[in-house]
């Protein structure tokens, strides 16, 4: 939308529309008294619809929410990052009998190259679908609220501070 159609100059304009035979210094300065409070409540609108239009413009996506933590929180040093909780990528081990007749799933565990780490289910999964990594000093009541506003309500997360 055209920015422009909320650029309006108020007191410019009650004096444009005053009549001529009107535009004494006395009634003018009478007319931009009345027009003050006006400008108070214009000036409250644009407030709200510059945060309407932040909010509407982020999303739940990872780089979105961390792109507005860090414009909030932190703007010069954006130290704040989301990472996945997950910490290691499955490997999955198949013996010959599971192979498929088309290509090969058999892993050997001892490779020279590089080694396979085997981990137990509960290594693998976590309590947390993600973690916010945030430096010390941050009021955390609204921390916690902006990532809740922007998260999608399935999903757990945790504050690590740097």
């Amino acid at each position: 939308m055209n920015d422009n159609v909320f650029n309006i100059n108020f007191k410019k304009l009650a004096i444009e529309w005053l009549p001529t035979f009107l535009r004494m210094p006395i009634i003018r300065d009478f007319v931009l008294v009345l027009v003050t409070s006006i400008e108070v409540l214009y000036n409250e609108f644009l407030k709200n619809r510059k945060q309407n239009l932040i909010k509407i413009n982020t999303t739940c996506q990872k780089f979105s929410m961390q792109k507005r933590l860090n414009d909030y929180f932190d703007p010069v040093e954006r130290r704040i990052e989301i990472v996945k909780a997950v910490l290691f990528d499955g490997t999955f081990l198949y013996t010959e009998g599971e192979d498929d007749q088309w290509r090969t799933k058999t892993q050997w565990l001892y490779i020279d190259s590089f080694p396979i780490y085997l981990y137990t289910e509960a290594e693998l999964n976590s309590e947390f679908d993600f973690i916010v990594k945030v430096p010390a000093g941050l009021n955390e009541l609204q921390l916690r609220a902006e990532i809740e506003y922007y998260m999608l309500q399935s999903k757990n997360y945790r504050i690590e501070y740097l």
